[in-house]
């Protein structure tokens, strides 16, 4: 139940984030004057609104009722702020809406889930759990461009953003009722109840899940291992937001129709959505620190392939290699987490890494529309994303385990 609650929050929050929002570019700078820039400013704030707030609210996702009750509240204002856009006239109303209420109610969503609720109902099995909660991620690349971009043409963009988010929110509410924070809380225990294993950084060992060990917050950023794995993530923020919200109008300058473009980006998901539980599987078998660091630098050399794109087979062909090579970070990025730092302060360690990755995949979309705003084309702003996603790589490499703590969880309190 946790891992579906996870895969459909996870579809719903990169549907409405990115997916989704990024179909209302075209029709809204069209209609209200604004630039690509001006657009992605809200998305900025979005996600500083995200990484600033987030580590006030860290232990909240450690609690026994506490991320249930983040998700249905974060599924109320999203609601709320979706169906206010229809009004927008200026500015200053979107990046209210979308980027602060948005990104208010994002803090309680299915990413949130994935990354600090699964984790923690798993362990020896930890890998493919993941693999399957983040597979959802690429169900929102599959059906919301298409369904919003359709909703669009029947009602308009205003309207469209009425019901887009009437969904959204109501489907977020409806899961919220089923999250629990940790087996334990329900008589349970990891992996269904069979004995677990943690190794940080390899396959697992089959040690009890009581050995696992746990850092707190305070042990945790004292570790080099938490500022270098901070470091990669926060490459691939500016590497992947700003990058994938321009893949519909890069498509569609290049000749290609919104329904083409569309297929195009729904095909990413369904590859994506396919390839995160085999990213789960293998990474229990093989260390995510390698795999990660692999991933990122050959996503990095794919981006500029795209560039290259001329013709649909070719928009297939590129989106099948993009959903393999991007669709595991974010389970290795949730993996490396929990398997380096534990499962017992997981929420209010995962968060604290949300500052910098947010603020950065905020600033990747304002980033990639000046680019393209100052150059009249998206080489440089693309060439910008495949950099951070190859400085990752190299990053994470150097980010070993951590070891035992040397100081007890009482000296944190």
């Amino acid at each position: 139940m946790i891992v579906a609650v996870a895969f459909v929050g996870a579809g719903l929050a990169s549907g409405v984030s990115l997916w989704g929002a990024s179909v209302f570019v075209l029709p809204m700078t069209e209609e209200l004057g604004w630039s690509r820039a001006t657009f992605f400013f809200s998305f900025t704030v979005r996600g500083a609104v995200i990484g600033l707030v987030s580590p006030l609210l860290g232990p909240v996702f450690d609690s026994r009722h506490g991320p249930r009750l983040a998700m249905i509240g974060g599924g109320v204002l999203l609601a709320a702020s979706m169906v206010l856009l229809r009004s927008v006239d200026s500015l200053w109303q979107f990046v209210l809406l979308f980027g602060i209420a948005g990104g208010l109610a994002d803090i309680g969503s299915g990413f949130t889930v994935s990354q600090t609720i699964v984790p923690k109902w798993f362990v020896l099995r930890r890998g493919r759990a993941l693999g399957l909660a983040i597979a959802g991620v690429g169900l929102g690349a599959t059906v919301f461009p298409g369904s919003v971009s359709a909703l669009v043409d029947a009602v308009g963009w205003r309207d469209a953003w009425v019901w887009f988010g009437l969904a959204a929110g109501g489907v977020t509410v409806l899961l919220g009722l089923f999250i629990r924070t940790r087996p334990e809380d329900v008589g349970l225990k990891p992996d269904g109840g069979h004995a677990g294993a943690s190794i940080a950084d390899g396959p697992a060992s089959g040690l009890a899940d009581a050995e696992e060990v746990s850092l707190t917050r305070g042990e945790a950023l004292r570790a080099p291992a938490f500022w270098l794995l901070l470091l990669s993530f926060t490459l691939v923020g500016f590497g992947i937001m700003g990058f994938q919200a321009n893949w519909l109008p890069f498509l569609q300058e290049r000749g290609f129709s919104k329904t083409e473009a569309a297929f195009g980006i729904a095909f990413y998901g369904v590859v994506s959505g396919l390839s995160r539980p085999v990213w789960g599987l293998v990474s229990e078998r093989v260390p995510p620190r390698i795999l990660m660091s692999g991933s990122t630098m050959f996503t990095g050399l794919s981006i500029l392939v795209f560039l290259q794109i001329e013709t649909l087979p070719l928009v297939a062909v590129y989106m099948s290699i993009a959903g393999v090579a991007m669709g595991g970070f974010l389970i290795l990025q949730s993996l490396l987490t929990a398997n380096y730092f534990g499962r017992a302060h997981l929420g209010a360690i995962t968060v604290m890494e949300r500052p910098a990755m947010m603020i950065a995949s905020a600033l990747s979309p304002l980033i990639v529309g000046a680019l393209y705003d100052v150059n009249g084309d998206y080489v440089y702003a693309f060439m910008f994303a495949a950099a951070a996603w190859f400085a990752a790589g190299l990053v994470v490499i150097l980010a070993k385990p951590p070891g035992k703590p040397t100081t007890t969880p009482s000296e944190d309190a």
